[in-house]
């Protein structure tokens, strides 16, 4: 039998919790507001949210006029982007589907991956194939948005245990790990829970502007902007986001 990777569960109702107060929505605003900018489409244009998630970014950009597919492999997040998409009174196309096998072609105007939302498998070439799989659903003149950890700065701020609060009080203990050799980042989460220490693990791949920048030209993507935060201000060594905009050629 396969060994259990650990993106397959983790993203449940326990993951909503522990990650709750990391994602205020004004931060959601914030982040939605300068993807709007980033991608300047005209209204009605079509958007694939590559790992949607709860709906966070795709019920705001839905708002904004676009036509919005989610794309995600957890059911638990996708009944969360229903519900959201529900309250907010917009639609969302939500699918449940792995990134790696993406059931479109030159379907979409733009596509965003968020969050650092990429890196997830132990195989590079896996993570490699998630971008020929963004290439082939773009129409020509498509455009690409990542936005990721940047790699530098998590080195300059790297702290191999710190802890943070939940909504509800809890403490919760974060143990860190970085590998850089094969880049690979990983968290351990634990917290108290009715006397039991329970604990939660995850494990990507961080990648540099350089290594991304090649990777998108590999699978047919050119690099046209580089921005450092969700304020556009331009990608440095030092910036805490590693956001990039690339294009697939228009023939």
């Amino acid at each position: 039998m396969a060994e259990q990777e650990w993106w397959q569960e983790y993203f449940d109702d326990e993951y909503l919790r522990l990650y709750e107060p990391f994602l205020a929505p004004e931060r959601t605003a914030r982040e939605a507001r300068a993807v709007h900018y980033m991608l300047n489409l005209e209204e009605g244009a079509r958007i694939l949210d590559l790992c949607c998630g709860q709906g966070r970014h795709a019920v705001l950009l839905a708002q904004r006029g676009y036509q919005v597919t989610g794309l995600d492999l957890s059911e638990t997040l996708l009944r969360a982007a229903r519900e959201q998409a529900t309250a907010a009174g917009v639609e969302l196309a939500l699918v449940r589907g792995d990134m790696r096998h993406l059931p479109w072609e030159n379907a979409f105007d733009a596509c965003i991956n968020m969050y650092t939302a990429f890196g997830y498998f132990r195989d590079e070439g896996e993570n490699q194939r998630v971008l020929h799989e963004v290439y082939r659903v773009l129409r020509p003149g498509g455009k690409f948005l990542m936005e990721l950890s940047s790699r530098d700065h998590n080195l300059q701020m790297y702290s191999p245990r710190t802890w943070y609060t939940l909504d509800d009080g809890t403490p919760v203990w974060v143990e860190r790990d970085f590998d850089p050799i094969t880049g690979l980042y990983s968290e351990t989460l634990r917290w108290l829970e009715e006397g039991h220490v329970r604990t939660r693990k995850h494990s990507l791949r961080l990648y540099t502007a350089t290594e991304i920048t090649a990777m998108l030209r590999e699978a047919g993507l050119e690099p046209v902007e580089y921005y450092g935060d969700f304020d556009m201000t331009p990608l440095t060594w030092f910036s805490r986001r590693l956001i990039v905009v690339s294009q697939k050629p228009n023939s």
